[in-house]
């Protein structure tokens, strides 16, 4: 029986960075700070309500990407039970 060990030898050197394409030394998403982000929603008779997704993020910008993705899954979907979300309008709020 084979186990899947690297051959032995010389490793390859990772290959030289710049800044500009350097990996983003970021902490890892359980230390992110708790946005609350909140999308107003308009259901097609008319009536309105707000959907709301907690998200670990360290901007707001990227807290509200990361509810857009949420929210267009399926699941996010049948909860609001086909309401139109409405992004342009949608704040983002830390939480403490």
């Amino acid at each position: 029986m084979t186990i899947g060990l690297p051959p032995a030898g010389a490793r390859p050197r990772p290959a030289a960075t710049t800044a500009a394409t350097a990996p983003r030394a970021g902490r890892p998403a359980y230390h992110h700070p708790l946005w609350l982000v909140t999308v107003p929603t308009t259901h097609h008779d008319g009536r309105t309500g707000t959907q709301s997704f907690a998200v670990r993020a360290l901007t707001a910008q990227d807290a509200m990407a990361t509810a857009g993705r949420r929210a267009h899954a399926d699941s996010a979907r049948t909860r609001r039970r086909g309401a139109r979300v409405d992004f342009r309008n949608a704040s983002a709020v830390l939480h403490r």
